[in-house]
């Protein structure tokens, strides 16, 4: 949100004021009404880092509309008078202000405590993510801190993480505080009971339906198939490929006749029992007894097997065969004849799956997407229950995978809503896992370890789920920059199971720049191996090539160039289908540049990034400058044409905002005499501000087209997109234009509420000579690499204005675009960023486009105002842009936000 004029002042400026008549409370009174301390019940549940204000009473949640208890105003001045910020923060919690206290908080120095009752703060708003982020900060620097973990317990409970809130309820018991340690137990254990029991519950069904696999004496399962039907029928399958005589496929026909009714009554499962208890089983019989090992994964030739199956009648038992080895060859016509045979939806919709990840294979991904949404639509129709919710959960592991991570989110808590209503306690945790891979690659560390952990607290003793965790949490600690935990991630990942995946091999390469192994290489090899066309798309092909580069370069910068090379190639052909194979390209080119910087060829740099960017490097008065992980490179080419640069390996803590620091001195000095500064810079770093300093005129060069006038005979044209009625679903405030100066008469077009539609907009955006966005940008993953614009929604519900629509639309009055959105140039957190607004539409012809990185006033209209008639009136947009700063901040020294606008041409 833009910040508005009537932003809430803190009522420390009322701290002197009395009504007529009323006298000062007594000191002790006052007090104790700063922070509530003597009612019976503490007014919220987290824990401050004021102790004072942190003295144990029961909580009990506020039912209804209470009466809010007013903030003792003149303590509040006394403590603005201490400088206390905590206290002062503390009494605006407990009175339920949390946004004060939030403004106060963001005053105090940073420490401990500090983040802590800035997480209370965000828990209390609903902001669980931001608060396990600012607890895990916390936590990182004091282990044992005793309102951190508290805290850090009620998030994890808020976010249906129980297991994990139980364990950190019992680290806040063992500190041994009176009345929080036994609170604290009593969370735990009633947390503990409650996914014991639902636990249970399901591992029983399990269990009794998993002994009919193989086993013909075992019992059959009626009662816990009635209280699960979904995992009852998810093994009844299997239960009667394995039976090896007809007697035993008889005997599950009462079970056949329970399923069928819980599932609508039509007697699909009744009719397979049938027809398998009626085929020959002097030949079935055998199969059967060999289908039991392939399903125990004790099977010596499954390639074989299925060959036998498919000479020898028994169509149900090769159907199962193909679902359960996929990596055997097959057809997708032969999957889909075999299910279509059967007439059963469950087993329709296990082909289609089946058939999707082929297509996936092969490199038809959005056929294999579309197929996917079509089987959930028939399952939901069909009504199948778990089979429709595991099915979501695959989905959104395939789009994790391809980048569209709101839906894969949304996907994986509709199937762990759906399994909670279920009672399917088991699949519940593939979906909280789903939900950290999807954090994961949103660079959310706090959320995606949380899932992670919980996922892995819910399987003791699973040696699969260990290694899964394990080496993703390396993944995870990689990105923060901590080789040392990385590699302990690692070594737990392989304690009982040797592989590592594509992941594993991945950070195995980062290690081997900075903490290397003799065993890395040969781990890393074995891995690389493993990806083979047959199982895996082709994008992680191009990862695997990627990762290989990347290794090599290490010790061989030659080779490795070779190799990266080798995988942008590869990727060229896959970039409009594949997410895997846009990172792949992203990461060659950045670990190509970083390369050059570190063998000290500071003249590739330039190329190597202006290659990557589809720009042509200046040869004079640019700046470089690439990131992959600790390392940096900058290059500058001076006024003469001379070429300096620095590299840099020694950063251990994730780059952040701002850049003001990233670029030294002495290459800043080279360029100071350039009229103006080209910087080359990829995603992430074109999206921050401060890479040179505010006295400079510099602009970001992106995107292919090539920088135009508009046509002098064409009239000029003002577009306005304001106060736009976003669907409510999203649940947007409207912003309105800036404060400037109208257009004249006749050169204007405003496009405000429902008119704001993405089809208008485009069609005004191809005739505007300036266009103005005062819109809300979005990351919805399911919609665009890049942030989108919530725009009003068109008749089939569309709403969003995404960079890939931007792009091919030709903007032929050559428009100067201003971003008004919410920090519209910073890029939404993704693990490898490869797009941006701004850079689509330079890429569809804009002039230039301004963009800020930080929430901006309403009075910046004037300032973008400035700025758009220096540029028409022939000042170059740079120059422009740095007259105009300067000019503010002279008159407006506060106005501190103007150094975050950043520009791209």
């Amino acid at each position: 949100m833009r910040l508005r004029a009537w932003y809430l002042l803190p009522l420390l400026a009322l701290g002197g004021f009395l009504l007529p008549g009323s006298s000062p409370p007594a000191e002790d009174r006052g007090t104790s009404r700063i922070w509530l301390t003597t009612t019976h019940m503490r007014p919220i549940e987290p824990r401050l880092s004021v102790a004072p204000a942190d003295v144990h009473r029961p909580y009990v949640p506020m039912r209804g509309v209470e009466q809010a208890t007013p903030v003792p105003l003149r303590e509040l001045a006394r403590l603005e008078a201490l400088g206390d910020r905590a206290g002062v923060a503390a009494s605006y919690l407990v009175h339920g202000d949390p946004q004060q206290a939030l403004a106060h908080l963001s005053l105090a120095p940073a420490s401990p405590h500090r983040e802590s009752d800035r997480a209370a703060a965000a828990f209390l708003l609903g902001r669980h993510d931001e608060a396990l982020t600012l607890l895990d900060g916390a936590l990182d620097v004091s282990p044992r801190h005793p309102q951190a973990l508290w805290n850090r317990a009620l998030v994890l409970r808020e976010l249906g993480l129980n297991l994990l809130a139980a364990s950190a309820f019992e680290d806040v018991a063992e500190l041994g505080e009176p009345g929080w340690s036994t609170e604290a137990q009593e969370h735990a254990r009633t947390l503990r009971a409650s996914e014991r029991q639902r636990a249970d519950a399901w591992m029983k069904t399990r269990d009794a339906v998993l002994a009919l696999v193989g086993d013909p004496a075992a019992p059959i399962p009626l009662d816990e198939a009635r209280r699960l039907p979904g995992t009852a029928r998810a093994h009844f399958y299997d239960a009667v490929r394995t039976a090896p005589t007809a007697a035993r496929v008889r005997a599950l026909l009462p079970l056949a006749e329970l399923l069928d009714r819980a599932f609508g009554g039509v007697p699909v499962l009744v009719n397979l029992t049938r027809r398998a208890a009626a085929r020959d089983f002097s030949r079935r019989g055998p199969l059967a007894l060999e289908y039991t090992k392939l399903v125990r994964r004790a099977h010596p030739t499954p390639a074989a097997f299925v060959q036998k199956l498919r000479g020898s009648g028994e169509t149900d038992l090769l159907l199962g065969a193909l679902l359960l080895r996929t990596d055997v060859p097959r057809e997708p016509a032969e999957v889909e004849a075999l299910a279509r045979a059967t007439e059963d939806p469950w087993l329709a919709v296990l082909a289609q799956e089946e058939v999707a990840r082929m297509e996936d294979v092969a490199g038809k991904s959005w056929q294999s997407t579309q197929r996917l949404r079509d089987a959930l639509r028939f399952c939901r129709e069909q009504e199948l229950g778990l089979r429709c919710l595991d099915l979501q959960r695959r989905m959104s592991q395939y789009a994790t995978s391809a980048n569209r991570l709101a839906e894969a989110e949304e996907l994986a808590r509709a199937s762990w809503r759906e399994a909670r209503r279920l009672g399917e306690w088991g699949q519940e945790g593939f979906s909280i896992r789903a939900l950290g891979q999807a954090a994961r690659y949103q660079y959310r560390v706090a959320p995606a370890k949380a899932y992670l952990d919980e996922f892995l607290e819910r399987s003791p003793g699973d040696c699969d789920a260990r290694n899964y965790v394990h080496r993703n949490l390396a993944s995870l600690a990689m990105m923060r920059l901590r080789p040392a935990e990385a590699r302990l991630a690692l070594d737990r990942a392989q304690e009982c199971t040797p592989s590592v995946a594509l992941i594993g091999a991945w950070t195995l390469a980062d290690l081997w720049r900075v903490d290397p192994r003799p065993s890395d290489e040969e781990v890393l090899r074995r891995e690389l191996a493993l990806v083979h066309p047959d199982r895996d798309p082709p994008g992680r092909r191009v990862l695997a090539t990627l990762i290989a580069g990347r290794f090599t370069s290490v010790r061989d910068r030659e080779k490795g160039k070779v190799l990266l090379r080798q995988a942008i190639a590869e990727a060229e052909p896959l970039l409009r289908t594949h997410a895997d194979a846009r990172d792949a390209r992203a990461v060659a080119y950045q670990t190509l540049a970083v390369s050059a910087g570190s063998a000290g060829a500071f003249e590739e740099v330039p190329q190597v990034v202006a290659e990557q960017l589809g720009v042509t490097a200046p040869e004079r008065c640019v700046l470089a400058a690439a990131l992959d992980q600790e390392r940096t490179v900058v290059v500058a080419r001076g006024p003469n044409g001379e070429v300096r640069g620095h590299h840099d390996a020694s950063r251990r803590e994730p780059l952040g905002e701002d850049l003001s620091s990233l670029v030294p001195r002495e290459l800043v000095a080279l360029l100071r005499s350039c009229e103006q500064v080209d910087v080359l810079a990829a995603p992430p770093l074109d999206s921050r501000s401060g890479l040179l300093p505010p006295e400079m005129a510099w602009r970001y060069r992106v995107g292919t087209a090539s920088s135009r006038a508009p046509s002098p005979t064409r009239d000029p044209l003002h577009v306005v997109v304001a106060n736009v009625e976003t669907p409510g679903t999203l649940r947007l405030a409207r912003l309105s234009s800036w404060e400037s100066a109208p257009a004249p008469a006749g050169h204007a077009l405003e496009l405000t509420g429902m008119y704001a539609t993405p089809s208008r907009v485009l069609e005004a955006m191809t005739r505007a000579t300036d266009i103005e966005f005062h819109a809300h940008g979005l990351v919805d993953r399911s919609l665009s690499e890049a942030t989108v614009i919530a725009l009003a929604p068109e008749h089939d519900g569309r709403y969003a204005l995404t960079a890939e629509e931007i792009r091919q639309t030709r903007l032929e009055g050559a428009p100067v675009v201003l971003l008004g959105a919410c920090s519209a140039a910073r890029l939404p957190p993704l693990l490898h960023q490869t797009s941006s607004l701004p850079q689509a539409f330079v890429d569809a012809g804009a002039r230039a486009v301004l963009a800020a990185t930080v929430d901006i006033p309403d009075s910046a209209g004037r300032f973008f105002q400035a700025v758009r008639e220096r540029i028409h009136t022939g000042t170059r947009p740079a120059l422009a842009l740095r007259q105009e700063r300067l000019r503010w901040l002279r008159e407006e020294p506060g106005a501190r936000w103007v150094t975050r606008v950043l520009l791209y041409e």
